[in-house]
């Protein structure tokens, strides 16, 4: 411990953000440290009683913050975080009748981002949080409200990566020893369009590049009791109407186009990750839907007009449990969509050309020891269409290569 308050208050010394002089490449160096001990809590609850044309509600909580990014030029980057308090985001809208609604929460214990246009991006990075719970909770309460959109985000360790015309190397350390949890509840008498939704993760790393030579490197532990994500929908009339939860333990998820990328990545866990979305109504008209999807470790990776490699190494021995449910009665032979996936561990890897040969490669190992269960129920009267599914996958591995014709 000694070690690391050393090296946090080093940093912390230099600054949050310490962005060099511009040299003739214009490249700019950024240091962090930060060490979050204490919890940090943000609420926002409006109440409406005689009607509005908009009510609109959001929560923001975050332990350690930072965001790095040099629009004409290098990025050079050294970040590490280290999250020992709680982290709760809660948004409440209580209204009569509303023209719009909108409640949104978002709880993350760490969060970096790094970006660069004409320039290249190197980022050495590590997030540890091993506190309090994350929980983020959006809820809607309204009488009429012609659109309502409710959705909360939870997650303990979040990294996000970009380049636009130049090379993305990353080197990433995700350790997540507390839970997640992003509940939305809704409970409405009569809306016009309702769209719900949840998720939860304990790491997760996404990018986004172009024109860019990638070579993304990423280690991601999950050792947390519990990710959980709920979505539940109860409403007495309502045209179209979705929910939709997700919930991970540790997530993956890199996009380039035209240039050569490399990906190694490493995901443990032993998380028990729960995914379920509800919904109860008592008529509707239109396309209802209700998803859950719920996995222990998932990696995605797309190259467009180049050569991709991966090495993927998964591991997951907790449980995974999705629950998809719907009960309600249409009106006019209305459209009833349920779905419920889960999966231990998930890679899919996919690569096109437009032009020429383009490849994907490399080597996956997954071993699962959790249990995997998902079920789904639908319960409905005079519906015109009803499709239900439900999937348990202990691992799943995707390859997809495709060229397309001018």
């Amino acid at each position: 411990m000694a070690d690391l308050l050393n090296r946090l208050a080093t940093a912390a010394g230099v600054a949050a953000l310490l962005v060099s002089p511009a040299f003739a490449q214009n490249t700019s160096t950024a240091l962090n440290g930060q060490l979050q001990w204490g919890d940090v809590v943000s609420t926002m609850n409006v109440v409406s009683r005689n009607g509005a044309q908009r009510a609109t509600a959001a929560a923001t909580s975050a332990g350690n913050a930072i965001s790095g990014a040099n629009l004409s030029g290098d990025l050079n980057a050294r970040s590490e975080q280290v999250m020992s308090g709680a982290a709760f985001a809660i948004a409440t809208v209580d209204a009569g009748n509303v023209g719009a609604t909108a409640v949104i929460s978002s709880a993350q214990g760490n969060t970096a981002q790094a970006q660069t246009e004409v320039g290249n991006v190197h980022l050495i990075a590590s997030q540890t949080s091993d506190g309090g719970d994350v929980l983020a909770r959006a809820q809607a309460t309204v009488a009429n409200s012609q659109t309502l959109s409710t959705g909360s985000t939870a997650a303990a360790n979040n990294i996000a990566t970009g380049a636009d015309h130049g090379d993305l190397s990353a080197r990433l350390t995700q350790d997540a020893f507390n839970s997640s949890y992003a509940i939305t509840d809704v409970d409405a008498c009569c809306t016009g369009t309702t769209v719900a939704g949840s998720s939860s993760a304990a790491n997760i790393y996404g990018s986004e590049s172009t024109t860019s030579t990638v070579d993304a490197r990423y280690t991601q532990t999950s050792a947390g009791a519990e990710s959980r994500a709920t979505t539940d929908v109860y409403q007495y009339r309502a045209y179209d109407i979705t929910a939709a939860s997700t919930a991970a333990a540790n997530s993956a998820t890199i996009n380039n186009e035209w240039g050569y990328a490399s990906i190694r990545g490493r995901q443990t866990s032993s998380t028990d990750v729960t995914a379920d979305a509800r919904v109860t109504v008592g008529t509707w008209s239109g396309t209802a839907v209700a998803s859950a999807y719920g996995v222990g470790n998932t990696t995605l990776a797309t190259n467009i007009g180049s050569d991709m490699v991966v090495d993927i190494s998964q591991m997951n021995t907790g449980g995974v449990d999705a629950n998809a449910r719907f009960a309600g009665s249409s009106s006019d032979g209305g459209e009833v969509l349920v779905s419920s996936t889960a999966v231990g561990n998930a890679f899919t890897g996919y690569v096109c050309s437009q032009c020429g040969d383009a490849a994907l490669s490399g080597t996956v190992s997954q071993t699962n020891g959790g249990s995997i269960a998902s079920t789904g129920a639908i319960t409905t009267n005079r519906a015109g269409m009803i499709v239900g599914s439900a999937s348990a996958i202990g691992n799943s591995s995707t390859f997809i290569t495709t060229q397309r014709s001018n």
